[in-house]
């Protein structure tokens, strides 16, 4: 993502995971978003189920606090405050997100574009709810005591199956 954001061309940078549809209305919503005076933000999301617990999920993404946060809601940021706050620390293959979140929201702007992205559901359906919620919630847990980003990584990759492997 850095390495994307270093050859960008425009002021505002969008990082969308592979899983995740944006509204058609994106640009416009975000360069809107901007000129209300945030300096970063992201959407709220829902998934492609009708699986009832993934709604609350969902409905939880409406809230500024950082638990709540995450890569499947995309986010957006002025290149300059990316640049300067030197992008996501490559340290992290998961958490990354919410390390530079963490880092900006002390200094900057934050704000929630009150629509949803669509994000895929697999990786509960290839687990399960709980099993998904329980490993998320252990993996935030440890990012927040402060445990080193390789063993963030490897806990995670124990605790759920990916399409990967």
């Amino acid at each position: 993502m850095n390495e994307g954001a270093k050859i960008a061309k425009g002021n505002i940078l969008y990082f969308v995971h592979a899983d995740a549809r944006p509204p058609k209305s994106f640009a416009t919503d975000i360069i809107n978003f901007l000129q209300k005076g945030y300096d970063f933000g992201c959407y709220r999301f829902k998934f492609d189920s009708n699986h009832p617990f993934l709604a609350v999920n969902s409905f939880f993404t409406r809230f500024k606090v950082l638990w709540c946060r995450g890569g499947d809601q995309t986010l957006f940021i002025k290149k300059s405050v990316f640049d300067e706050n030197n992008g996501f620390n490559e340290e992290y293959v998961v958490m990354e997100d919410f390390e530079l979140i963490k880092r900006l929201w002390k200094k900057y702007k934050f704000g929630i574009i009150p629509k949803s992205v669509l994000v895929s559901a697999r990786k509960y359906e290839d687990n399960s709810y709980w099993q998904v919620n329980i490993a998320n919630l252990k993996i935030y847990r440890m990012f927040m005591k402060g445990f080193h980003p390789q063993i963030l990584k490897e806990k995670y990759f124990q605790l759920i199956k990916h399409p990967k492997d």
